[in-house]
């Protein structure tokens, strides 16, 4: 068999597939936790409700995002 005669091989994207998998899998949570909240009569209330690991967390984001336009956009 030539080079031209070999048959090329299907690459699969499997970074592609755990995203898909994680998105798909925390939308299933997601909406199993709203519809559990729903009957027992709770309502969310936002950001109010989030432990410290969440609210750092969301700290540490915002601090990066300013961060990223300080450099690019202000002293770019």
């Amino acid at each position: 068999m030539s080079a031209k005669q070999k048959k090329k091989r299907k690459v699969r994207n499997r970074t592609k597939d755990v995203l898909f998998d994680y998105v798909k899998t925390n939308n299933e949570y997601t909406d199993e936790n709203r519809r559990r909240q729903e009957e027992e009569g709770l309502r969310s209330q936002g950001l109010k409700n989030l432990n410290a690991t969440e609210k750092t967390c969301i700290a540490v984001i915002v601090l990066g995002l300013i961060g990223i336009v300080l450099k690019y956009f202000v002293f770019g």
